[in-house]
């Protein structure tokens, strides 16, 4: 207990940039506690992350007590041996303080709107980044402290030592392969690590001749244009009238389910709203990827915005279909370049309301889906899920045409003459069916039917007068 709190003592002034007059030496007991406790705080992160479709993974136990044992033994050829242990105990508890600040930084700008709803590049890219800097920063800084307590040297010589550390682990961080103890249900071993990302693109480089896949520099420089393309073809409001506007989002680019779906979701209903020259579409498959814009933060956001000005935002609806795999943060984004970014819950809601968009119909077909309800429940909006908030959907094979929730929604219950709550509720007897014949777990689709806008739609549904899409 004394070396505990020797060690908590020398951690706390170091924290603040100060010395710790006369510490205590302590042994590899503490030192062995502290690993541990670092340790578990990286396998709870990491079971975070996953969310709770997420497996264990026993290679990735291995390589998180493999990189304790190499970061101490890189730690270990910078430190004195007279102050060893002690040093290395304050490292592993400053490493905790940094993880969790980095963490909770992490989770509060995901639950704060305005920062949802930011650019994808500063959100998932400066800011990460930028936090990044400032707690490396603040740990050379703490680390300095820890070893000038043992030592009286001068500040600069400890403060080059402490940066060669920094270096050296983040270096090995990088380099050496490694994989995490939980794995969320999407997880892709290809882009696992540095390793890893390199090998996948070297083999699809070579199986493509080397110039088969479009670079990515160029993909990126046609999208403004295929994304202004597909708004020029969009059909001007008609005055005195309720338009219905479409976009449809496919955002998985590994399994075309999600691409079929999106095609059949779309044309099921314009069957019963009149969306006909007034779609958009986001889509994530490597073979539209030179004809589709592709579904990113970005796009989503320009497209919304598109929409927002060509419609009447009082009177006009906006139906936004989205289809991929889901997290319990949010929605799928994989490109055809393998990066993968999410749409929160959040980021959508902000983006409509942002806009203006009053009238909106959302339907995600996604696992945990549910997540999009709260934020965007209203009077003036239907949503429908094809899960709740704390379940997977089911479907998502790449033979098939539809998922779960597709097939029993937009192919077997939309129909002409009937509304979105009636085909909603007989969907969720199918997809409850084929649950139970298939002993999986319920998904449990949520719906919600804002009262304004099913009056709203009410006339259009009964008169079945749709131009298809």
């Amino acid at each position: 207990m004394k070396s505990w709190w020797s060690t908590i003592r020398l951690v706390v002034r170091a924290a603040i940039w100060r010395t710790t007059p006369e510490p205590q030496p302590v042994g590899l007991p503490s030192l062995l506690i502290w690993t541990v406790a670092l340790a578990a705080v990286r396998v709870a992160f990491q079971f975070q992350a996953a969310g709770p479709g997420g497996g264990f993974n026993p290679y990735g136990l291995n390589a998180l007590i493999a990189w304790l044992a190499l970061e101490l033994a890189i730690a270990a050829l910078f430190v004195q041996p007279v102050a060893r242990a002690a040093a290395l105990s304050a490292m592993f508890a400053l490493t905790i303080l940094a993880e969790l600040v980095i963490n909770a930084v992490k989770l509060g700008a995901a639950a704060v709107p305005r920062l949802a709803a930011a650019d994808a590049f500063w959100r998932d890219q400066l800011v990460p980044i930028a936090v990044f800097i400032v707690v490396s920063l603040w740990w050379i800084g703490a680390m300095v402290a820890v070893l000038r307590s043992f030592a009286s040297q001068p500040r600069l010589a400890v403060l080059g030592r402490v940066a060669a550390l920094w270096i050296a682990l983040v270096g090995v961080s990088a380099l050496i392969p490694h994989a995490p103890v939980f794995v969320a249900r999407d997880f892709d071993i290809h882009t696992a690590n540095l390793w890893e990302s390199l090998h996948t693109k070297l083999v699809a480089r070579g199986q493509s001749g080397g110039g088969a896949q479009p670079e990515t520099a160029r993909v990126e420089q046609s999208q403004r244009a295929l994304l202004q393309a597909e708004i020029a073809r969009l059909a001007p409001q008609t005055k005195g009238a309720t338009d219905v506007y479409a976009i449809g989002v496919a955002g998985w680019a590994d399994q075309d389910v999600f691409l079929k779906e999106l095609d059949g979701g779309l044309a099921a209903i314009g069957g019963i709203l009149p969306i006909r020259g007034r779609t958009l579409r986001l889509v994530n498959h490597r073979e539209t990827l030179e004809t589709v814009p592709l579904a990113n933060p970005r796009n989503f956001a320009a497209a919304v915005r598109a929409v927002g000005e060509v419609m009447d935002k009082g009177e006009d609806v906006l139906l936004l279909l989205m289809t991929s795999h889901g997290q319990p943060t949010g929605f799928g984004l994989r490109l055809p370049n393998d990066v993968i970014s999410e749409l929160t819950p959040q980021e959508v809601a902000a983006t409509l309301d942002n806009e203006g968009i009053k009238n909106r119909i959302v339907i995600v077909s996604a696992c945990y889906a549910g997540v999009f309800v709260p934020p965007l429940a209203n009077d003036d909006t239907i949503v429908l899920t094809a899960a709740d908030a704390k379940n997977t959907s089911f479907g998502c094979a790449p033979e098939r045409d539809w998922t779960y929730f597709g097939d029993a929604f937009f192919r077997q219950s939309v129909r002409p003459g009937t509304d979105f709550q009636h085909a909603f509720d007989n969907a969720r007897v199918l997809i409850q069916g084929w649950e139970l014949m298939d002993r999986a777990p319920p998904s449990n689709p949520q719906g919600h039917f804002g009262p304004s806008l099913v009056a709203k739609l009410a006339p259009i549904l009964q008169s079945g007068q749709t131009a298809g899409r």
